[in-house]
């Protein structure tokens, strides 16, 4: 485990695109978790305290992301942001992936009518645009936080269920399957020991690049201002309450939407290193061209 970790690990910086992902994506985690754990102490200022007579300040030293039009420092509200920006997505996909395996598992395993009317009921969710579904459920809630996440994890798990069902039924028709079913192994040991283990890796490649997508989508909803309360700090909510002074300081809306660019890209760009270092077909060619391990490894 721990050689092929080291491996994937390799690969993973082989690549200047995967790399740049990586790095970006755990610079941000690690600024988002440190920002929860110690409660805001990572800002230079106080990111809710207004102060008029600092409003629509330049980026500076002394405010190197410049001022709102409150005169609040705009890094201390980016950075107070990142433990929603973040944490909320990683919530909503680890959900939907959950939802998926239990789900998709049960539908490709048991077959029959069962699967016939999940695989239906999924298909309904996909048949429209998951952002407008959410936006619809989220204008039906209410504004607020909880239900801005809820109403996306209530339709973020369709292309979860639809991809693991499909690697459930190509495990099926494997030999080793067929050998647990007529040892009449139990669901549970077939589950752990064949399912699961076979299942993860393209999960964990599809979550990984969907962190970006949600995080887009709840940035979205805060910008429509039906997630986060303007006055809490959240990226897209501040993209939006300053958006009418775009041509006058474009800085109070330019930096927290590089900041939604940066985690987006670098979530994408790792979830397709994560996805080339784990495809065998690719794997090869990789280590050939970089000569990475000798011939015996």
């Amino acid at each position: 485990m721990n050689t092929r970790l080291k491996r994937i690990r390799q690969l993973l910086f082989l690549n200047s695109l995967s790399s740049f992902g990586a790095i970006c994506t755990f610079v941000f985690l690690l600024l988002a978790f440190l920002e929860f754990v110690t409660g805001s102490r990572l800002t230079p200022y106080n990111p809710g305290a207004p102060n008029l007579a600092n409003a629509n300040s330049i980026p500076s030293l002394s405010h190197p992301f410049g001022t709102d039009f409150q005169g609040r420092d705009i890094l201390s509200r980016v950075l107070s942001a990142l433990p929603v920006d973040i944490g909320l997505p990683l919530l909503i996909v680890s959900a939907s992936a959950v939802i998926g395996i239990i789900v998709g598992t049960v539908a490709g395993y048991f077959g029959g009518l069962l699967e016939e009317l999940i695989m239906r009921l999924t298909d309904m969710f996909l048949a429209f645009p998951a952002f407008i579904l959410a936006l619809a459920v989220a204008a039906t809630l209410g504004p607020s936080l909880v239900n801005a996440v809820l109403s996306l994890t209530f339709v973020w798990w369709p292309p979860y269920v639809r991809l693991v069902r499909g690697n459930v039924l190509s495990i099926t028709t494997q030999d080793y399957f067929a050998a647990s079913k007529a040892m009449n192994s139990s669901f549970g040991y077939i589950l752990a020991k064949g399912i699961v283990p076979n299942v993860l890796p393209a999960v964990l490649v599809y979550a990984t690049m969907d962190v970006g997508t949600s995080l887009l989508s709840l940035s979205t909803l805060g910008y429509l201002g039906i997630g986060v309360p303007p006055s809490s700090p959240e990226l897209g909510s501040m993209v939006s309450s300053i958006s009418y002074n775009l041509y006058t300081y474009p800085w109070e809306a330019l930096f927290p939407a590089l900041i939604v660019l940066l985690i987006v890209a670098g979530f994408s760009f790792l979830g397709e290193g994560i996805r080339e270092s784990l495809d065998i077909k690719v794997r090869p060619h990789i280590l050939i061209r970089n000569k990475v391990f000798s011939e015996n490894s």
